[in-house]
């Protein structure tokens, strides 16, 4: 094919760029990412009209929505952890309550909730608030892609900065708080794939607890060792299904996403996108034999993309897809979407292009399934390898 031609003569082209000036590039890329983050730092967190230049910036007056239903959870939980579902032992501020209702306030799996209540309890502590804690998150996610980036194909973190225009509000204002703590234990699971395998499944599994995206991952028990497949099985059951024993009114968060999320057809059309691609992705893992790296990438894609289909958000497929792609296929999809949505003008909103988006993974998926095509990206022969583990 001509467009495959035409890729593959731009990879190498940009692979050939001098060391140098790839690091340079990317680091670029990685200070406008943070600078474009001043823009949504809300004033009630860091005032900037005491600052030369920085107060010229309008900033937010308050926390984002995502930030005050998190704080609200996070109390909760320091509480009592068995009223995390219940939320009858403390009250709401009003900007809390102004925001969200309790039964939608971070309506989340327990492991989450833990993790959150941790931030927040060393947030108060380090006197750098939840904020400051979620913001660090967001560093930490990009600088480690950064680093996976220059160790594979270093122009995939300038697609992801290209993503900053629609993340940075998401990250620096709205939050995204359960997202973002997702992102960082897939990117270090990412990181510790090559040299230890072990740890970055149980990670996955742990992704799994905390946002339920990485569920394709566990097809992959099969190619595992009898004891990484348990140690998977097992945190996951751990994370999802002992708190029902333990947890009182832990099945409403489910019942509550059905409930407020998504129509019986728009829950149908999602099934429809979702399990043929899903059949089809299993079947390239089976021919190629995905290593790890590529396997915790692609498996937060289906489940991603049902829920973006069954309630029209496509933040939850580009989420799964900002998690850097060695390959790039998956990080370029996602810049191509958002920047169209940036280049309209407001004329396209966000989740019209999702079919776009859709439609790229699937004619990727495809075009690898048509033909003997195996491109892992990167130079170490670590890369190379045709088995998952």
């Amino acid at each position: 094919m001509r467009l495959a031609r035409l890729l593959e003569n731009a990879d190498r082209t940009l692979s050939e760029v001098p060391r140098r000036l790839q690091t340079t590039l990317a680091a670029l890329a990685a200070i406008a990412v943070f600078a474009s983050w001043l823009m949504f730092i809300p004033r009630e967190y860091v005032d900037f009209s005491g600052l030369p230049l920085l107060n010229r910036i309008s900033q937010p007056a308050g926390y984002g929505t995502d930030t005050l239903a998190d704080m609200y959870e996070a109390r909760v939980v320091l509480n009592n952890p068995r009223d995390m579902y219940t939320k009858a032992l403390v009250d709401q501020t009003p900007d809390e309550a102004r925001a969200w209702s309790k039964a939608a306030s971070a309506p989340y799996p327990p492991t989450a909730l833990f993790i959150d209540a941790g931030l927040y309890w060393i947030g108060v502590k380090s006197g750098i608030g939840y904020y400051g804690m979620i913001l660090l998150l967001a560093a930490f996610f990009h600088l480690a892609a950064l680093y996976y980036c220059l160790r594979t194909r270093w122009y995939v973190f300038l697609l992801i900065a290209l993503c900053s225009l629609f993340f940075s509000q998401r990250f620096a204002y709205v939050q995204d708080c359960t997202y973002l703590i997702f992102l960082a234990v897939v990117m270090t699971a990412l990181l510790l794939a090559r040299r230890r395998p072990s740890i970055a499944i149980g990670l996955t599994g742990l992704a799994i607890d905390i946002k339920l995206l990485p569920l394709f991952f566990l097809t992959n028990v099969t190619a595992m060792r009898l004891t990484q497949a348990a140690w998977l099985i097992g945190i996951v059951a751990a994370g999802l299904v002992l708190p029902y024993f333990l947890l009182p009114d832990y099945l409403y968060i489910y019942s509550f996403q059905s409930e407020t999320r998504g129509g019986l057809w728009q829950t149908a059309g999602a099934v429809a996108v979702t399990v043929p691609f899903s059949y089809l992705l299993w079947r390239l893992e089976r021919r190629q034999r995905f290593d790890l790296e590529d396997a915790i990438g692609w498996g937060l894609v289906p489940f991603a993309l049902f829920l973006a289909f069954n309630v029209n958000a496509a933040r939850h497929l580009l989420v799964a897809l900002l998690v850097p792609d060695k390959r790039g296929i998956r990080t370029a999809t996602a810049a191509i979407g958002i920047c169209l949505y940036a280049l309209s003008g407001g004329r396209i909103s966000i989740n019209s292009v999702l079919p776009l988006m859709t439609a790229i993974l699937y004619g990727w998926v495809i075009w690898q399934l048509r033909s003997s095509h195996y491109s892992p990206g990167g130079s170490s022969a670590t890369l190379a390898r045709t088995q998952m583990l």
